[in-house]
C-alpha cells in the first residue's frame, strides 16, 4: 500500500454512527468512526469483504501527520511480510525505524498482530512501564489509529477424484444424457475452479475392480482427458475406489496441502465378494483415509440417482462430515454440486487480518 492510497484511505473516509466532540485546553479532540472494506483474494477466484472498525483520536496536527507517515511505511506489503514471516524484521529495526520518523520528546507504543489468532508478530514501545493498554492517553497531543491490512495465506489442494464407472453409470438419465458424459462434464468444470498453479488432481475410477486412471498432476488437459477416456461397464467396487486415492496420497500427496477426495457413486457396494464385505471393506477404507499419515483426507461423497438404488447411510458415514455428503437425483445437478465442493474447499483457505496499532504521545 503507498503512502498516498493510505493517506487518501484516512482522510476519505466517511463519517458513521454518532459524532462527538469532546473540548479540553488545547483544542478540540475529535472522534471518527469508520469502516474499512478490506478485499481478501480467495484461491485466486473470488474476493470477500471483511469490515473492521477504525477509529481515530486526533488533537494535535503535527502527531496526526506523523501518525500517518508512519503508517504509510509500515503498510507496505512487503514490510508486513517481513514482519510476518519472522527473522528478517526484529524488535530493534522496528525502533529504528519508528524513531527515524518521530520529532523529538515523542513518545510511541506500536503493535503489529493477528485479528484472527491475537498472536503479536512484533512490538515496540520507549514508554515507560506507566502504559498500559492501548487506548489514546490522557493530554495532550494523542494520536491513535487502528488501520487493518488484509494479508492473504495460500493453501494448496491435492485432490483426488474418484469416479464410479460400473456398468449401471452407461443409463440414460432424466435429462436424456448418459449419466457418465454428464459426471464427465461436472467434473472438468470442478477442474476448472481449481489454480492449478498450486493446486493438483488426480483420477481413480472403479467398476468391478478399482484402478489409478491419473496420478497427482498440474496439467488441467491431461486429468481432463483420462476422465474423457473412462469406458463404463461391471460392478461397484467403492472400497478399492478409496484405497486407490489412499495409496496416491500416501506416495505423492504433499505435505503442506490440504487432501480431499470427491467420491462419485450411483450405486450399493457389491465388490469385492459379496455386498455385506463389500459395504465393510469400503468404511475401512475411508476410515483409513480419515487419519491418513496423521493429517487425514477431507472426503466429499456424492449419491447418483434414486435413494432406493443407493446406499447413502454408507456414503454418509464414508464422508468426512455428514454435511459433506450430496445427493444428486439426476446428473443433471451434478455441475451445482461440484461447484458448490469447490467453493466449500476454498472457504478452507487460510487468511488473516493483520492489525497495526500505533500510540504517539508528543512532549506538549
Amino acid at each position: 500500500m503507498s503512502k498516498s492510497t493510505v493517506s487518501r484511505t484516512i482522510s476519505n473516509l466517511r463519517f458513521g454512527g454518532d459524532r462527538k466532540t469532546i473540548n479540553n485546553e488545547k483544542g478540540q479532540t475529535r472522534v471518527i468512526e469508520a469502516l474499512l472494506a478490506c478485499l481478501l483474494l480467495v484461491a485466486g477466484l473470488s474476493a470477500t469483504t471483511f469490515l473492521s472498525r477504525v477509529n481515530v483520536s486526533v488533537d494535535d496536527n503535527n502527531l496526526n501527520e506523523t501518525g500517518e507517515n508512519i503508517f504509510d511505511v509500515l503498510c507496505d506489503r512487503d514490510v508486513i511480510s517481513r514482519i510476518m514471516e519472522g527473522g528478517e524484521f526484529s524488535e530493534a529495526q522496528l525502533k529504528t525505524l519508528i524513531m527515524t520518523l518521530l520529532p523529538p520528546g515523542s513518545e510511541y507504543s506500536v503493535t503489529i498482530g493477528s485479528s484472527m489468532t491475537n498472536e503479536t508478530f512484533l512490538n515496540a514501545t520507549n514508554i515507560g512501564s506507566g502504559f498500559s493498554g492501548y487506548n489514546a492517553f490522557a493530554g495532550l497531543g494523542t494520536v491513535t489509529i487502528s488501520l487493518p491490512i488484509s494479508r492473504v495465506e495460500i493453501q494448496k489442494i491435492d485432490v483426488m477424484l474418484v469416479m464410479d464407472r460400473s456398468g449401471s453409470m452407461n443409463d440414460i438419465d432424466g435429462s436424456g444424457k448418459r449419466k457418465i458424459d454428464l459426471a464427465k462434464n461436472a467434473s472438468k468444470i470442478f477442474v476448472d475452479q481449481l489454480n492449478m498453479t498450486r493446486d493438483r488432481v488426480g483420477l481413480v475410477s472403479f467398476a468391478t475392480d478399482a484402478r489409478l486412471d491419473c496420478s497427482l498432476t498440474n496439467d488441467a488437459n491431461l486429468i481432463k482427458d483420462k476422465i474423457d477416456a473412462l469406458i463404463t461397464g461391471g460392478r461397484t467396487n467403492i472400497g478399492g475406489g478409496i484405497s486407490y486415492s489412499n495409496e496416491e496420497f500416501v506416495n505423492y500427496g504433499r505435505s503442506d496441502a490440504v487432501w480431499v477426495m470427491i467420491l462419485l457413486s450411483d450405486g450399493k457396494a457389491n465388490e469385492p465378494d459379496n455386498e455385506e464385505y463389500a459395504r465393510q471393506y469400503a468404511l475401512d477404507q475411508a476410515e483409513c483415509a480419515k487419519i491418513l499419515e496423521g493429517k487425514g483426507v477431507r472426503i466429499y461423497t456424492i449419491g447418483l440417482g434414486d435413494p432406493e438404488d443407493l446406499d447413502e447411510n454408507l456414503l454418509k458415514q464414508i464422508a468426512s462430515e455428514v454435511s459433506l455428503y450430496f445427493h444428486a437425483p439426476t446428473a443433471a445437478e451434478l455441475e451445482s454440486i461440484y461447484l458448490a465442493i469447490s467453493k466449500d474447499l476454498f472457504l478452507q483457505v487460510k487468511y488473516d487480518i493483520v492489525i497495526i496499532q500505533l500510540n504517539l504521545q508528543g512532549s506538549g
